[in-house]
């Protein structure tokens, strides 16, 4: 039969041989046709191939429906290109620069006033939650206190009333469809009257629809700014800032940065805070500063999910070009073949890569399976309502392209390749062209393992970082405290419920205090004390609490004592960072005058420093203010051995007595800790199905090269055995020729691994060590699973008979 085909193909070629434009239709007709019987011919190979490919899709899609949606932030604004926020840089005494958003109330006027480029300007205050209640029906809503002009400059449409005649107007009220239904049922809302908190009547002037899922602000209710500002009139200091600006920009014009600069020190001489505006859409993504200047955000972790999504994709297509190569030695003949009966290399390349799409599109419809049915898991991992919208021209797109993009990365090499074998040499039996690439084959396995490497340690790094931060020791104590928001209703009757709570066993303490305590909001510069210098700008968080809250959480007095009361209500406690800050003696400094908004007292109390910033931050100066109203929680301390269950509903009970009208809602402190870095702990998750699906992708790499290797080395393990060695020694000589790949794969990922750790830990000024077991346990973990993958192929050829392998002459 060769010798037939040889004589066939050199007197074919000696002829110039013609193929008639018949015979080349049916052949190209028949492409598809024998794509499909080489995928069922070899079983399994297809099927790891899919698995593969499938995996390295699904982790694609997941990561592009995730980009996506972070992507389109704020972008459904009409005008959002044009609107922009304003932001403020104070400058500290060390020379370092801080930015936030909090601006002074007064600021907005000025701007519309003095800059003419401004079109329009809102005024608004962070999110808050307030009882809103129509008759008998209340519930606990998330809003917002804003000026008309916050639906002019923002894309939030009413789909009932007007904002146009309600200028100046303090009792109208904006709602959403969601808290309209709520309240209303099928009534119509406009002119209703509703009860904010529990004085304050207003009539509902319009509703608004719901906010999108992609709004960075969500709200469900829209007060007038005036009454926030009447409840807060420190706000109209230029010194403080308690509120949000965001300006709308005339069309073509330019940012009036030179404008705006000074704008709060011509009103403020003694004020150093700088006012600059920003893209608004942006702040979702590019939302860090530092020393005055913009230094990424999100973004960072939207070019690191979009390179994992690509090397997951790249992984994947090395799997195929691994199995396609194992296999060339079955091909070999199927090529020599075709080329001897007038196949040219165009027609054999696009039949390889025919197959290698078919493939991808096999691949992406079992993915998109997969997806539909992780879409949930996947939504309560991110905690978003992501949807797989094959309808959407741009993620259609994106997975056309990736699909086709994959399949002919993966089945271009082996195209080329097989396509250039010499039909003589193969058909004579010379298998040795089929044998190359072995080196290429290698590299692609050590970069899969590198990259596998790179992401296993970086997913432990993150989950190491985030049990850092579980586990810090805070300077307070963070267990086992209910947090319950503050209402008119638990102010009125405070002492009633407090006194009934210590009564209940299990409970130890009440307390009342501002935000949250692990990352305190309220900054300003306004405390004066003796020994102030004139140019003295730093700044100082500031946390309104009672006498209970200090011991509550267990906050360390290293000099000093606690608030004993209202006799406290002009004194103040402050931090050792505050002391250092002022140039106080930790010892001297009780008793220090200090004045600030409850008046001129003295410092009574400093305590120990503990965080109250995110991790990510230095502890900050902090004053303690006495105050036993002016705050946002009531926190409860349970004992260790209280039944939890039971306990929340005698607690239940003892709210709902007092304060009947307002639903009871409560958290656990702990609960509000993990929520502030609520973002690192999605990231770690992320980061760890990724590397799996990698880790998966890298065994079925090792698996398909094994394969070949096992292939190839038939005769040589057979001529082994017969020479007397062991079917184990032989196991571990297949199994270390991969070892061997592996150690270079570390060698080359951990250098890699360790830069990008450094880089992510130096995001925190509170961090973990890099410690060297990290990439020892790896090292392990990719021992391992190589021996796994290759375990298989290594015993079953050292196992084998080596008659039948010295008998097969092919």
């Amino acid at each position: 039969m060769k010798a037939y085909l040889l004589v066939f193909y050199v007197e074919a070629n000696k002829r110039n041989s013609f193929v008639s434009p018949k015979f080349e239709n049916t052949m190209w007709k028949n492409y598809l046709k024998t794509s499909f019987r080489n995928l069922r011919r070899h079983k399994g190979y297809t099927l790891i191939n899919i698995l593969g490919l499938t995996s390295g899709i699904v982790a694609s899609i997941f990561i592009f429906l995730w980009i996506l949606d972070e992507l389109s932030f704020d972008q459904f604004h009409a005008e959002s290109d044009r609107i922009y926020s304003v932001m403020i840089n104070s400058e500290r005494p060390d020379g370092t620069i801080d930015t936030y958003a909090a601006n002074p109330s007064r600021l907005k006027e000025t701007l519309v006033n003095e800059i003419p480029e401004i079109e329009l300007a809102t005024q608004y205050s962070f999110e808050s939650a307030v009882l809103v209640k129509f008759k008998a029906e209340g519930f606990n809503e998330i809003g917002i206190y804003a000026d008309p002009n916050f639906f002019r400059v923002f894309s939030f449409p009413l789909i009932k009333g007007s904002v146009d005649n309600i200028q100046n107007k303090l009792n109208s009220i904006f709602i959403s469809e969601d808290l309209a239904i709520k309240l209303f049922k099928d009534e119509n809302p406009i002119e209703k009257t509703i009860l904010l908190g529990q004085d304050q009547e207003l009539t509902v002037a319009g509703v608004f629809k719901n906010i999108p899922d992609n709004s960075s602000l969500q709200f469900d209710f829209v007060a007038p700014f005036d009454l926030y500002l009447q409840e807060n009139p420190w706000m109209q200091n230029w010194a403080s800032g308690g509120s949000r600006t965001t300006v709308l920009l005339s069309e073509n014009s330019e940012i009036p940065t030179n404008k705006i600069a000074n704008l709060i020190q011509k009103n403020c001489s003694e004020c150093i805070s700088q006012p600059f505006l920003y893209p608004y859409h942006k702040l979702r993504l590019h939302g860090e500063f530092g020393n005055g200047v913009n230094i990424g955000g999100r973004i960072q972790q939207i070019y690191l999910f979009g390179i994992v999504a690509i090397l997951i994709l790249v992984m994947a297509c090395i799997n195929f070009i691994n199995l396609a190569t194992a296999r060339s030695g079955s091909r070999g003949r199927e090529v020599g073949i075709r080329k001897s009966i007038g196949a040219n290399k165009s027609e054999l390349v696009f039949q390889f890569i025919t197959e290698s799409i078919l493939v991808s599109w096999i691949a992406l419809i079992f993915a998109i399976l997969m997806v539909q049915l992780l879409l949930p898991f996947f939504n309560q991992l991110t905690e978003k309502n992501l949807v797989l919208d094959l309808t959407n021209p741009i993620f259609l797109l994106g997975l056309v392209s990736i699909t086709i993009l994959t399949g002919v990365l993966s089945g271009a090499y082996p195209a080329f390749i097989l396509s250039r074998f010499n039909p003589i040499s193969v058909l004579k039996g010379d298998n040795r062209s089929l044998l190359k690439g072995q080196s290429l084959r290698r590299i692609l396995v050590i970069a899969q393992f590198s990259t596998s490497a790179i992401l296993i340690v970086g997913s432990i790094a993150i989950y190491q970082q985030i049990n850092f931060i579980s586990d810090r020791n805070l300077g307070f104590n963070k267990e086992n405290i209910i947090i319950i928001d503050q209402n008119e209703g638990i102010v009125k009757s405070y002492d009633g419920i407090k006194n009934e709570l210590l009564q209940l066993p299990g409970i130890e303490n009440i307390a009342f205090g501002g935000n949250s305590i692990f990352s305190v909001p309220i900054t300003t510069n306004d405390p004066v004390w003796t020994g102030k210098s004139e140019n003295s700008n730093i700044n100082f968080k500031i946390y309104r609490c009672d006498e209970a809250f200090i011991p509550t959480l267990n906050i360390p007095i290293s000099n000093g004592r606690n608030f004993l009361g209202t006799q406290d209500a002009s004194n103040y406690i402050i931090n050792k960072k505050a002391a250092e800050a002022m140039g106080l003696d930790l010892e001297t400094a009780v008793g220090t005058e200090l004045e600030m908004w409850n008046g001129k007292g003295q410092i009574i109390g400093v305590t120990e420093d503990f965080h109250n910033d995110n991790l990510k931050f230095d502890i900050e100066p902090m004053i303690f203010m006495f105050s036993e109203n002016l705050g946002s929680h009531y926190f409860i301390k349970v004992s260790n051995q209280a039944s939890m269950a039971g306990l929340i509903d005698q607690v239940k009970g003892v709210f709902k007595k007092y304060n009947p009208e307002y639903p009871f809602e409560f958290s656990f402190l702990e609960e509000v800790f993990e929520r502030e870095y609520q973002n690192e702990q999605v990231i770690g998750k992320l980061a760890l199905s990724f590397t799996i699906i990698a880790i998966l992708i890298s065994g079925l790499g090792l698996f398909g090269l094994a394969s070949f290797t096992a292939e190839r080395r038939t005769k040589e393990i057979g001529i082994r055995k017969v020479l007397g060695a062991s079917s184990k020694s032989l196991s571990l000589l297949l199994c270390s020729d991969f070892a061997i790949l592996v150690f270079a794969s570390l060698l080359i990922g951990f250098p890699i691994a360790w830069y990008l750790i450094r880089e992510f830990l130096s995001t925190f000024t509170f961090h973990t060590e890099i410690h060297w077991t990290l990439f020892f346990f790896t090292g392990l973990l990719m021992l391992g699973l190589t021996f796994l993958s290759v375990g298989y192929h290594a015993i079953k050829t050292a196992w084998s008979n080596p008659v039948n392998s010295l008998q097969n002459e092919e």
